[in-house]
C-alpha cells in the first residue's frame, strides 16, 4: 500500500498498477524472444485472453498504445471501409477532449450536441432527424464515465443512415466484463488502458468489434499501413503495443479479480456513507469503478461542495471540465443549444477514487458533501 500523504490530503486517484514481482515471468518470456514490439507474442496473448473474457472471437480484439490511438485507429478503419465522404463529425459536448482530438486529427470538422439529462449522452433517436445530417461522415457517441449506453440503438442508427458510428468507450471494459454486455454486429468501441481507468497497463488502448473486416482495418492504420506484406495498404501510423506494456496488461488481467474485488469494496463504502446524506452520489456498478461522482443540485450547491472539500484537504475533479466548449482549444466548434451540458457540467465532481481507499476516509469525504447541522439549522430559520 502506498504511504499515506503526512498532511491528511486526500488525492483524487492514486493509481495501482501490477507490482515488479508479477511482471517477471512477462519480462523473462520478453528477454528470451528478443520480440519487443510489432505484435509480439505477449500481445497476442493479452488479445486473446481479453477476447475470452468479454466472450468475443479471437479476432475481435486489437491492442495499441492509447486509448486515443484507439479512437483513431476505428475512425480511420470505418472511413475506409464505408467510403462515406461526410466531412462533419456529430459528438457530445460533455466528454473528455481526446473524444474531439481524435476526430480532428482524422480530418473531420466537429459539431457538438447536447445530452440527455438522464444518461448524460445523445441518445440514438434524437439525431434521426438532425438538420445538419446530410453533411455528417461520422458520429462519435460517449459512453461518459463508464456508464453503458444504447449500443444497439447505435447499430440501428448506422443500419438506417449508412452513418459510420465508433463509439467512445475509454472507460469501459470493467462494465463491458460483466456477463451479458452485448456488442454491436458491426460498430466499433474504443476503450482506454491508461493508469487512471479500472484495467489498466499505464498507457494503452483497444478496438472492439465483431467485424472482423474492420478489425483487419484497424490493424492496418496501426501498423503503418502494412498487412501481411512490406507495402502500405493505407495511410497509417505507428499505434501498436509494445511487449513491455502487453507484459503489464497481462500481469492485471491475472490479478483482475482481486482488483475488481478492491474497486468494489470502495463502491459500497461509498454506497453506505451516502446512505447517511441526502446527496446524489455515482459509484459502480451504475459507472466505472475508477470513479466516484457526486451530483449537486444546482452550481450553486456543487460550489458548496467544492468549498468544503478544499478546506478539508481532499481532492477533486471536474473531469470533463466545463465541456469542450469550454476548452479555448474546441471553443470555436459548431454546436447546439447546449443547456443540459452546461448544467451537467457544473454539477458533477469527481470524488477520490482509488483501489485502496480507506473506508474512514470515504466516511470524511463524504461527510464534506453536506453542511453541518447548525448550518443546515440556521438556512432552514432564513
Amino acid at each position: 500500500m502506498p504511504p499515506r500523504d503526512p498532511s491528511g490530503r486526500i488525492p483524487v486517484a492514486r493509481p495501482s498498477l501490477p507490482r515488479a514481482e508479477t511482471l517477471v515471468p512477462y519480462l523473462r518470456r520478453i528477454d528470451e524472444t528478443r520480440i519487443y514490439s510489432n505484435h509480439g507474442p505477449l500481445v497476442d496473448l493479452f488479445e486473446a485472453r481479453i477476447a475470452e473474457r468479454l466472450g468475443l472471437g479471437k479476432h475481435a480484439v486489437l491492442s495499441c498504445n492509447s486509448g486515443t490511438m484507439a479512437l483513431v485507429a476505428a475512425i480511420r478503419a470505418e472511413r475506409n471501409l464505408s467510403g462515406h465522404r461526410g466531412r462533419l463529425c456529430l459528438l457530445p459536448a460533455y466528454t473528455f477532449v481526446a473524444t474531439a482530438g481524435a476526430a480532428q486529427s482524422c480530418g473531420y470538422d466537429c459539431h457538438l450536441l447536447d445530452i440527455a439529462p438522464d444518461t448524460w449522452a445523445v441518445e440514438p433517436a434524437a439525431l434521426r432527424h438532425h438538420p445538419r445530417l446530410s453533411e455528417v461522415g461520422l458520429v462519435l457517441p460517449v459512453a461518459p464515465y463508464g456508464r453503458m449506453i444504447d449500443l444497439q440503438g447505435w447499430q440501428e442508427f448506422h443500419d438506417k443512415t449508412g452513418i459510420p458510428v465508433v463509439i467512445d468507450a475509454a472507460a469501459c471494459l470493467d462494465r463491458l466484463m460483466h456477463p451479458g454486455t452485448v456488442l454491436p454486429r458491426s460498430i466499433p468501441l474504443a476503450v482506454s488502458l491508461h493508469a487512471t481507468k479500472s484495467f489498466g497497463c499505464g498507457e494503452g488502448g483497444l478496438v472492439l468489434s465483431r467485424d472482423t473486416g474492420l478489425l483487419r482495418e484497424a490493424y492496418k492504420v496501426l501498423n503503418n499501413g502494412f498487412l501481411g506484406s512490406r507495402e502500405a495498404q493505407t495511410a497509417g501510423l505507428n499505434g501498436k503495443m509494445s511487449e513491455y506494456a502487453a507484459a503489464v496488461a497481462l500481469a492485471e488481467l491475472d490479478g483482475f479479480a482481486r482488483k475488481s474485488a478492491q474497486w468494489t469494496k470502495v463502491a459500497v463504502a461509498y454506497a453506505d456513507a451516502g446512505r447517511e446524506t441526502e446527496v446524489t452520489l455515482w459509484t459502480a456498478p451504475q459507472i466505472s469503478g475508477c470513479y466516484a461522482l457526486v451530483e449537486a443540485a444546482n452550481a450553486g450547491h456543487a460550489a458548496a461542495m467544492k468549498a468544503r472539500l478544499v478546506a478539508a484537504g481532499i481532492d477533486f475533479r471536474n473531469w470533463y471540465g466545463g465541456g469542450l466548449s469550454a476548452h479555448p482549444a474546441y471553443a470555436r466548434l459548431s454546436h447546439d443549444p447546449l443547456p443540459v451540458s452546461a448544467d451537467v457540467a457544473a454539477r458533477i465532481i469527481g470524488l477520490p477514487c482509488f483501489t485502496d481507499l480507506a473506508k474512514a476516509d470515504i466516511g470524511r469525504i463524504v461527510a464534506c458533501l453536506s453542511p453541518p447541522l447548525a448550518a443546515q439549522m440556521q438556512a432552514s430559520r432564513s
